[in-house]
């Protein structure tokens, strides 16, 4: 089965959806300056936008551009993103501590937010404990380029972690925060997994054997961040999924679905980046298309138990506390499912090399150019 980026879906969302990324502070500001989030009538964000999605909780990224880094402004652009954030987006559900998210999946009001800091050099005057205040439970070393902690994605001849940001980095280990590798120069990623010995998240990324650009992960360091119980979020900003061309909702799904053939569905999730790029994926402009994508992977031989995971499960493992067992409000969107076991064995009597650019699970591999 094959959804066309032209079909829709009528019926409500099936799975409770758990972005990982969203440019959601920088597109307000960029595009929706002075309006509150849920007056936003148009973009990829909206609430309209989040509710046909089934999106029930976000991770909000606290972008700081690279010309703002160094002692003089970093501190003082975090706070301006944060206070931006706190005056306009309190339509949404803080969740500031693990057991709070359940209760957001299960429900039925404004979907929950999460924020994450997306290029630390403020942290380095503001510190940990501020940006815990904050509701921050992540935290990226580096946008793409070049900070007091290290090297980001856009760096030519880029170096590993600076003395600040190895320290940094000791300091993250103790606090509770999880660490998010997205934009980390290959020198900073080889430091991270060699310092750092807690679980990774690459909150936005695509794949290099897909789209072979520096900001995407190799298949190492996929490898690395499922061997430690992390996770990565595909996203679906074009560039990060196409070396060029038109992007398409299937091309999200091949990148999803090599993961998962590889390292199991705990291993993926969505991070669409939706807010922070100006191209579109047909079939997934906004995150009313997710739907579609879980009817793909459940097209391809998905299990439900499967396809929960990767549109939410996982994330709700990373952000929620799971233990992996649990019922109630979570039942269905965790890790606990019937189908896993056989899921898994049937995938590794599969070709794998059908999980490649030129083909995927479940499907001819013509079918899906």
């Amino acid at each position: 089965m094959s959804l066309h980026p032209a079909e829709t879906i009528n019926e409500p969302p099936r799975f409770p959806v758990v972005d990982g990324h969203v440019d959601l502070v920088y597109d307000l500001m960029r595009r929706h300056s002075g309006i509150p989030f849920e007056q936003v009538a148009n973009g990829q964000v909206t609430a309209s936008s989040l509710a046909r999605g089934g999106v029930r909780v976000l991770v909000a990224a606290l972008y700081c551009a690279d010309s703002h880094n160094g002692p003089a402004s970093a501190a003082r652009e975090m706070r301006r993103l944060y206070d931006y954030a706190r005056r306009h987006l309190g339509w949404f559900s803080p969740l500031r501590r693990p057991g709070e998210m359940a209760a957001t999946l299960g429900g039925s009001g404004p979907p929950g937010i999460i924020f994450l800091v997306e290029n630390a050099d403020a942290l380095l005057e503001l510190g940990l404990d501020e940006a815990r205040r904050w509701g921050v439970r992540a935290v990226g070393l580096t946008h793409a380029g070049r900070n007091r902690l290290a090297d980001g994605n856009g760096v030519t001849d880029p170096k590993g972690l600076t003395a600040a940001g190895k320290s940094l980095l000791r300091n993250i280990a103790g606090s509770g925060l999880i660490l998010d590798v997205a934009h980390l120069a290959e020198p900073g990623f080889r430091d991270v997994a060699s310092l750092f010995t807690g679980p990774l998240i690459s909150s936005h990324t695509g794949l290099r054997s897909f789209c072979d650009r520096p900001r995407n992960l190799s298949d190492p360091q996929v490898a690395e961040i499922a061997r430690r119980g992390g996770m990565v979020g595909i996203a679906a900003a074009p560039e990060m999924l196409v070396p060029e061309g038109t992007a398409t909702l299937d091309d999200l799904f091949r990148q999803v679905d090599f993961v998962v053939q590889r390292h199991g569905p705990e291993a993926v999730g969505i991070g669409s980046d939706f807010g922070g790029f100006d191209g579109t994926a047909k079939g997934a402009e906004d995150h009313g298309g997710l739907p579609l994508l879980a009817e793909r992977l459940l097209g391809a031989g998905y299990p439900a138990g499967a396809v929960g995971l990767i549109m939410g499960g996982n994330w709700f493992r990373i952000y929620g506390g799971a233990s992996g067992k649990s019922g109630g409000a979570e039942a269905g969107i965790l890790s606990v499912i019937e189908e896993r076991e056989e899921f898994l064995q049937e995938l590794h009597n599969r070709d794998l090399t059908r999980a490649t650019p030129e083909g995927t699970l479940g499907g001819d591999p013509a079918d899906n150019q």
